[in-house]
């Protein structure tokens, strides 16, 4: 039987500090110590994930954060200038969804 070696997986330390900043500017959050709550965050991430992501996978973490798994780097090409090449790790990026649900301010697509 063979087994493939488990892919790293790594996250960039500005992807997390703008995701803390949002959390915490969130209405109505819970108030942790800052070491908590990044700590908090980083465990949410590695339970949404698990132990086998794959390039493409999404991954809702927290109000108005997703993860997102791509190859490490990628946003780090810059077509013939660089000579970038995957290392084989694998990156999470975080989008953050800037705003949040105002009950009394919504539109209709229907």
């Amino acid at each position: 039987m063979l087994f493939r070696q488990k892919q790293e997986l790594v996250i960039s330390e500005p992807d997390i500090e703008a995701a803390l900043k949002h959390l915490k500017a969130l209405p109505y959050r819970h108030k942790l110590p800052g070491p908590w709550e990044r700590q908090h965050l980083l465990n949410l991430l590695r339970e949404a994930i698990g132990s086998t992501p794959k390039s493409g996978d999404q991954f809702p973490i927290a109000p108005g954060v997703y993860a997102l798994i791509t190859s490490f780097g990628v946003d780090l090409a810059a077509g013939d200038e660089t000579e970038w090449q995957p290392d084989g790790r694998l990156q999470v990026w975080l989008l953050i969804r800037p705003g949040y649900t105002d009950p009394a301010r919504v539109t209709s697509l229907a």
